[in-house]
């Protein structure tokens, strides 16, 4: 096979992995079982994953916003640039099970909702 194949399959089967675990995010943030405060979660629009948001929870603070990688090595990349919003980078495996999924949303979106409730606390 052409090396340049090669790299092109890679490639789209990198993506395709990346899009289920978009995925399986979004289905987590659904579960039943998540906090009270996670209202509802939708998938990005173009727009917003234009800006590193692959899913946006509804909360009680406002809409936070996720992003999913597959490898730690990639949410470090991902976290060393800026980025206008402040969006929780979440590692998400295959073979995850949407209540670990959901442990890391929560986990990482926790003190992101606990920073603007801070903002908004009288003073």
């Amino acid at each position: 096979m052409d090396p340049k194949n090669i790299v092109r399959v890679l490639c789209r089967l990198g993506s395709e992995r990346g899009r289920a675990n978009e995925h399986h995010a979004l289905e987590a943030c659904l579960l039943p079982t998540r906090p009270a405060w996670m209202t509802s979660a939708r998938a990005a629009t173009r727009a917003e994953d234009h800006d590193g948001i692959d899913v946006v929870v509804a909360s009680d603070v406002g809409k936070l916003f996720v992003q999913v990688k597959s490898s730690r090595t990639g949410k470090a990349a991902f976290a060393a640039r800026r980025r206008r919003a402040h969006v929780a980078v979440v590692v998400v495996k295959s073979g995850d099970t949407l209540e670990e999924i959901l442990r890391r949303v929560v986990g990482a979106l926790a003190p992101v909702r606990k920073q603007y409730l801070t903002e908004r606390a009288p003073t």
